[in-house]
């Protein structure tokens, strides 16, 4: 934004001096050279001693004043300092009389300006007039910089109006205004045009890990996995993507498209790589992928793991759950006993998981310890019944 303001004080620079100065007085249009001289020999704060000095000598004068803060305003912006070009934007266009394009001007640096602070409205607002008023051809910079205040303003029709013509007036626009015109096209619903720009500008880099994930995000937001995944593994068998969060996004992404071996497989083997760091979220997705594909002894063995890395109630629940369905009492005990050991299991659920704990234990052989979590589950009105039920058949066995 700083290269694009100063390249906006430049031009309007020039176009001040070589348009409106014979309407100048003849001392105002000397001091302005001389301030351009300045600028050229990068001596910024003399230049706006004396464009400070030439504001008061005109202050009854709004066109010649009107310039001397337009110029202040571009030698702020071109010492890195555009928060001391707003004040005087402002003070040249309260002044009276202004001729049309001169205004126009300054109501465009002033948009320029606005837009760095991320005033979008005001801007669009200053671009609006200024559009409406020059009669210069806008260049295709300022018409970004238009569709850029109308997009971020919420006014998407007329930011895709705008960066389309700013884009149709460059041979090899910048990325960045490739990559605005795709999110606007995505925004208003054109997705078959913005999967175009995505790919267009995948075309212009293909080693960029960002238009590939670009690509990959876009079907994932239209809820197309398999074309995702696609994308991810052909950058990931060509060595683009290797970061972590993306290995764990094509693991995810098999999981979405049915094939939850694939994902358990490439999981492993980043794991035995090192390519994924072993923590408990890791096992825990493994753990998923393997119950996925119905192979519940490597999917008990990740979910261990997970436990094990890091002490989870829902991840010790859903394991003792597997447990249980195989009639593993002694396991299915352990994981309830530790997920209620977590203290992180919601009040509600306390005495559900006290019965199934009591539950496991008593289908172990462990009665003790079956009637002391009966006992606890049994002072909750809605399962009371129930463990009254299982406290007799514990009596009776």
């Amino acid at each position: 934004m700083r290269l694009l303001l100063t390249l906006t004080a430049l031009c309007l620079a020039a176009s001040a001096i070589a348009q409106e100065a014979p309407k100048a007085s003849r001392s105002t249009f000397l001091k302005l050279m001389d301030v351009q001289e300045l600028w050229e020999e990068d001596r910024y704060e003399d230049a706006i001693a004396m464009l400070e000095a030439l504001s008061e000598d005109n202050a009854d004068r709004p066109y010649d004043f009107a310039l001397c803060k337009q110029y202040l305003a571009h030698t702020a912006v071109m010492m890195g300092q555009s928060e001391r070009a707003r004040p005087a934007l402002e003070a040249a266009l309260a002044q009276p009389r202004l001729p049309e394009e001169l205004l126009a001007n300054l109501k465009l640096f002033y948009g320029q300006i606005v837009m760095a602070d991320d005033e979008f409205e005001l801007a669009k607002r200053m671009f609006d007039e200024w559009l409406a008023t020059t009669t210069v051809e806008p260049t295709p910079g300022q018409l970004f910089s238009v569709s850029y205040a109308n997009y971020m303003s919420g006014n998407l029709d007329e930011a895709v109006e705008f960066i389309t013509r700013a884009i149709d007036g460059r041979s090899n626009p910048p990325d960045n205004w490739v990559r605005l015109q795709y999110q606007i096209l995505f925004d208003v619903g054109r997705y078959d045009d913005a999967l175009a720009v995505a790919t267009q500008l995948l075309d212009r880099d293909p080693a960029s890990e960002d238009y590939w994930r670009l690509l990959a995000s876009h079907h994932m937001r239209r809820e197309d996995y398999a074309q995702a995944l696609s994308a991810f593994a052909i950058a990931y068998q060509n060595g683009v993507l290797s970061k972590e969060d993306d290995l764990r996004r094509i693991a995810s992404l098999y999981g979405h498209v049915a094939v939850p071996e694939k994902a358990a497989r490439l999981l492993e083997q980043w794991i035995e790589e090192e390519s994924i760091e072993k923590n408990a979220e890791t096992w825990r997705t493994l753990g998923d992928m393997w119950m996925l594909a119905r192979e519940r002894d490597n999917a008990k063995a990740a979910l261990w793991n997970s436990v094990t890395a890091e002490p989870d109630a829902d991840t010790y629940e859903f394991l003792a759950g597997i447990h249980f369905e195989d009639a593993e009492w002694e396991q299915a005990y352990e994981g309830f006993e530790k997920a209620l050991g977590t203290g992180d299991v919601d009040e509600e659920d306390v005495a559900r998981l006290q019965l199934l704990a009591g539950l496991t234990a008593m289908r172990s052989g462990d009665k003790q310890t079956a009637r002391e979590y009966f006992l606890l589950a049994e002072r909750d009105d809605e399962l009371r019944g129930q463990v009254r039920g299982l406290l007799r058949e514990l009596d009776e066995s």
